[in-house]
């Protein structure tokens, strides 16, 4: 017991510590406004369980930040005890194992990325042609002769992107976005060796809607991010129909991600990356100024004109927008007992097709509107 308080007060100090060292990247130590901004960021971190780190990236410590605006944001903590209220724990393999999510999906007739293969490093793979693929000389024979010009190969379970590599082919030779070149023995020898991951997946490489490139000026997959709620009997919104109430499924936000600089992938990682997001309207598919986070914990900024193309976000809809918001409320009950997922939604010039779908999302608090999102999710 002694043990255990030990290390309880040893944590608290830990976070308080934490708190107080982002709070001096605001103000200094002596100044005299230090002691309300700390004593300000230790209750919202207590009592909003936000993470210092992730409370300090948001601005929530920034004392020019109105309480009022406090609403619009919630804590990961938070949401994920709101998450495991509407999606059972146990069917987190379902949609975290991109594996298992591709398969479900293809058995459904869900549009996904064309799905290659499946490579494990422990047990024999899976082609797409149904074949077993057991050995190195199996794996070497599918490199040379079934994949095609492009393709993407990314880790089962991974997230934010990382793991994700884009290859072409020239005959028997591989290059990876990096300029590295493999030959077939050489591709099956980096999967079997990689220190973090024990499965991939390799798939078919989308294409940017035309409309998508004209915007961003960039030919790497940039999807749509759309979470949907689904509300099921007596938890669907009063006022429906009888025959409406049963799988209802709603729209509950959407944004648009968007690669910036030398990035290959769209993940905005908290601000970390470098690219930015898109709020997108839900009644049209318009744009509204992107938005990105500063390091110096001034919180979130908005980009008006996209920085390559310098095209203005709000003057520009999304392409195949209503045809995107059908497919998810198609799916999504598919996907029951599993109510809110957060589906990544690639924009191509054949359509809209799924991407991922994520179970356990993170807050989009950079678009200022968690208290809207909170509210559907009750």
């Amino acid at each position: 017991m002694a043990i255990m308080t030990v290390r309880r007060a040893i944590k608290t100090f830990q976070a308080l510590f934490e708190v107080a060292k982002y709070c001096r990247k605001l103000v200094p130590l002596w100044s005299p406004v230090y002691p309300a901004i700390l004593l300000r960021a230790i209750r919202l971190c207590r009592r909003q369980r936000f993470l210092p780190d992730e409370a300090f990236r948001l601005g929530l410590f920034n004392p020019n930040l109105a309480y009022t605006e406090m609403s619009k944001f919630t804590s990961r903590k938070n949401l994920t005890k709101i998450q495991e209220s509407t999606n059972p724990i146990s069917w987190t393999p379902l949609l975290k194992n991109k594996g298992i999510f591709y398969r479900y999906c293809m058995a459904l007739g869900i549009p996904i990325p064309k799905l290659y293969a499946i490579f494990f490093k422990k047990a024999a793979g899976w082609s797409y042609d149904g074949s077993v693929l057991a050995s190195r000389k199996d794996w070497k024979k599918f490199f040379d002769n079934q994949l095609p010009a492009t393709f993407v190969v990314k880790p089962t379970q991974g997230a934010c992107g990382k793991g994700l590599n884009i290859f072409s082919r020239s005959n028997k030779k591989f290059i990876d976005v990096s300029g590295r070149v493999y030959e077939s023995a050489d591709l099956y020898d980096a999967l079997l060796s990689d220190p973090q991951h024990e499965s991939f997946i390799i798939q078919e490489r989308l294409k940017n809607h035309p409309e998508l490139l004209r915007l961003t000026g960039i030919e790497f997959l940039q999807t749509v991010r759309i979470i949907t709620i689904v509300a099921c009997g007596e938890l669907a919104p009063k006022g429906l129909a009888e025959s409406d109430r049963k799988n209802q499924c709603r729209i509950i936000h959407a944004h648009l991600k968007l690669i910036t600089g030398q990035r290959v992938v769209d993940n905005f990682e908290h601000g970390l990356s470098g690219n930015i997001e898109s709020l997108v309207s839900l009644t049209d598919g318009q744009l509204k100024p992107a938005v990105t986070m500063s390091l110096d914990g001034s919180g979130v900024h908005t980009i008006p004109n996209h920085p390559k193309t310098k095209i203005v976000f709000s003057r520009f809809h999304l392409p195949l927008w209503d045809q995107a918001c059908k497919l998810v409320k198609e799916i999504a009950p598919k996907f029951l007992p599993v109510r809110a997922i957060a589906w990544d939604v690639g924009l191509t010039p054949d359509g809209p097709y799924i991407v991922e779908g994520n179970i356990w999302w993170y807050p989009p608090n950079q678009h200022r509107r968690m208290d809207v999102i909170l509210n559907e999710l009750s």
